[in-house]
């Protein structure tokens, strides 16, 4: 038994999921193959935050295995050399667990295509049910001053000239990079992005660093948002009040008004990434892409979805979902969206991106940070746990 350091676990305590600060073990080994792997960065996404305050969907409980050390944005160090890995080289995680991870011989026909974060066998294998690193009992997760396990596949290394509050943030852009590619726009066509947190931010940088896409709009709220956003590829950026009053005018649209409800707007964008995931700015996505269109929806939505879907039905509008990331076909090469996104992480400069950083003791600072993120200027909160 290794010794036990301090983690924050989501305890399996009912709808509530509370969370403590507390010593507990080092998780074991699931097989002799995998490596053990200190956080230095740890970052908090909008799925953990949906789960602490019970606005996750009942979906994922079976697939989930409380009580569970949250944190699958990582970047670590290898804590003890194995499977190839040397002791203290830098390493990001891929936090999905499909069938190569939990030792299956006979992957599942998703894993079999590449598109393992859709793994069928989520609840078999080496470890307990979970989709994820940080939503599993067996492997441990970011928000830990311990170390993780991790099977090999699920780990690469971070180039030299990449810092760490870079690094810490290649997953949410591994997600983008799957999004931007999937939908591929082509060079004539008008791309919307509603939302401009983190996820928004960086299917904004993908589509503009990977696919051909012309023109992009870029729905932002608060001020740094906006800048980063323009910073990061988009054309235009239009507050959320303006999305019925200007930007049925820039995506060469025309607006009108029912006796109830939201505007109906003729024409509008050719694909939209609504990247919040909530019913409102889900049915304002539909309403502002052209008939015929694309809707990809990136972010993560809650429990329940009321929303009017007549625009979707007259317009044969496509409504897609888009969860992690996998292999990609790109540049003639199929290659790892987190290969693809480390690839890109240089040039985009994310270190700027995250912070404020907090020591793991002051986690309810940081989760208090993280909600209020994009009113306090920021974009990725983090933990800090280099010591």
């Amino acid at each position: 038994m290794r010794a036990a350091s301090k983690r924050i676990k989501d305890l399996d305590t009912g709808p509530l999921s509370p969370l403590r600060l507390e010593d507990v073990p080092e998780p074991a080994l699931p097989a002799q193959d995998w490596v053990r792997v200190k956080p230095r960065l740890s970052g908090i996404c909008g799925s953990d935050l949906s789960t602490l305050s019970a606005e996750a969907s009942p979906y994922f409980s079976p697939v989930t295995s409380p009580p569970f050390v949250l944190g699958h944005e990582v970047v670590g160090e290898v804590a003890e050399a194995n499977s190839g890995f040397s002791a203290g080289e830098r390493v990001v995680l891929e936090p999905t667990l499909g069938c190569e991870a939990r030792g299956i011989d006979s992957p599942c026909p998703m894993c079999a295509a590449g598109r393992y974060a859709l793994c069928l066998n989520v609840a078999e294998g080496d470890v307990s049910p979970g989709i994820q690193t940080g939503f599993c009992r067996d492997t441990g997760g970011g928000w830990s001053e311990g170390t993780l396990v991790a099977h090999p596949s699920q780990l690469h290394r971070v180039p030299e000239d990449l810092p760490d509050e870079a690094a810490v943030v290649v997953e949410p852009l591994a997600c983008a990079v799957h999004a931007a590619l999937a939908a591929d726009p082509g060079p004539e066509e008008t791309v919307l992005v509603v939302g401009a947190g983190s996820v928004g931010l960086f299917v904004v940088a993908a589509l503009r660093h990977l696919t051909r896409a012309g023109r992009i709009v870029s729905v932002a709220k608060h001020e740094r948002q906006q800048a980063e956003a323009l910073r990061l590829g988009a054309d235009k950026t239009v507050h959320p009040r303006e999305v019925y009053d200007r930007l049925p005018t820039l995506l060469g649209a025309r607006r009108f008004d029912p006796e109830l409800g939201k505007p109906v707007v003729l024409g509008g964008a050719d694909r939209t990434f609504e990247c919040i995931g909530s019913p409102g700015t889900i049915e304002d996505s539909v309403r502002l892409t052209r008939p015929a269109g694309e809707v990809s929806l990136v972010g993560m939505p809650g429990a329940r979805s009321a929303l009017d879907l007549t625009p979707l039905w007259h317009g044969e509008v496509s409504l897609s979902g888009v969860y992690a990331y996998g292999f990609e076909e790109y540049g003639g090469e199929r290659t790892k969206s987190f290969e693809l996104a480390l690839r890109v992480a240089p040039s985009l400069k994310l270190e700027t991106l995250v912070g404020p950083r907090f020591p793991l003791g002051e986690y309810r600072q940081a989760i208090s940070a993280a909600r209020s993120a994009g009113r306090a200027g920021n974009v990725k909160v983090a933990f800090d746990l280099r010591g």
